[in-house]
């Protein structure tokens, strides 16, 4: 019975040992989270209305940072980390930054009659940031009104190529006046692009003169004050859905306005994203340029997140 006894009093020392390492190594990995999530929040300026909200928001940045890892082993060329998404959920993200996967499922079933490509070698590399046709980087907010982005920056591109300076001109516009689309809400390029030809006589005015004012996902009333013109647009055309194609319109015509599926966009940091989904169109962006020649090969977006959240 002593015997017994001992054997047992062992076991249950062994036990003890092995759950004080685990304890202590779930100790140090809860320091390390409330470390990266004080470093979150300084960075980005994040303040919580009350400890709960506080306490809700940490356990979305866990959440998220797992995830992270799951988006980095699917796409092993990118990096995922902490981002100024970090504390929202994956619903609060699509619903403020891509929710444009209705508008773009409805262009869809549209009948469409893509321009002629002319078939042709595209160079290996084309990027028209290089070239001074594109504007910096801006910044959409909590408005869904990527769509707007992507269109006026195309506009934007389009108009130095055709020979004018290079001119920032204004989403606030499209959120505000065109009675197409849906504001902070969602909405299309090509509704965009309709819209500026047949109700707004082409007429696309300067940043400066009409500033974008739905960073807080507010979508005020049309301005009918004077506003500067800053490009005139007369058409647009849709694109064939062939990546040769493309790229070869966009080495000889510029940026093109897009639609890409963001869903990994909540976590990523940098690199080329290789898994994604063709038919979960979300977000609209502005292609810029690619480069053929690298491994893997990949395309170059502009997004409207702010500097800090470009491609």
């Amino acid at each position: 019975m002593k015997v017994t006894h001992t054997l047992v009093s062992l076991a249950a020392l062994a036990i003890i040992l092995c759950t004080i390492p685990a304890a202590m190594a779930s100790m140090r990995a809860d320091d390390t989270l409330a470390s990266k999530f004080a470093a979150f929040k300084q960075k980005y300026g994040k303040v919580y209305r009350d400890a709960g909200e506080e306490a809700y928001r940490l356990r979305v940045f866990k959440e998220n940072l797992a995830h992270a890892e799951l988006e980095a082993k699917a796409n092993p060329h990118a990096m995922f980390g902490v981002t100024r998404f970090s504390d929202l959920t994956r619903e609060e993200f699509r619903q403020r930054y891509i929710n444009g996967e209705a508008y773009f499922k409805m262009a869809e079933r549209r009948l469409r009659r893509p321009v002629e490509v002319p078939a042709g070698n595209a160079p290996a590399q084309v990027d028209w940031r290089t070239k001074g046709a594109v504007t910096p980087v801006k910044d959409q907010g909590s408005c869904g009104s990527c769509w707007a982005f992507s269109a006026i920056g195309n506009i934007e591109s389009q108009w130095h190529m055709a020979g004018n300076p290079l001119t920032r001109l204004s989403e606030q516009l499209l959120v505000s006046c065109d009675t197409v689309d849906e504001g902070c809400n969602g909405g299309l390029m090509d509704n965009a692009f309709k819209w500026l030809v047949d109700s707004n006589k082409g007429k696309v005015y300067t940043e400066s003169s009409y500033p974008y004012v739905s960073g807080s996902g507010q979508t005020p009333a049309c301005s009918t004050s004077e506003h500067e013109v800053g490009a005139t647009v007369t058409g647009f055309v849709d694109l064939p859905k062939d990546e040769d194609k493309m790229a070869a319109w966009l080495a000889t015509n510029g940026p093109i306005a897009i639609a890409v599926d963001a869903n990994s966009f909540l976590s990523y940091v940098s690199g080329v994203l290789t898994n994604c989904e063709s038919d979960q169109l979300n977000h609209g962006v502005l292609l810029v340029g690619y480069d053929d020649s690298s491994n893997p090969p990949y395309w170059i977006i502009k997004n409207s997140w702010g500097e800090c959240v470009s491609f």
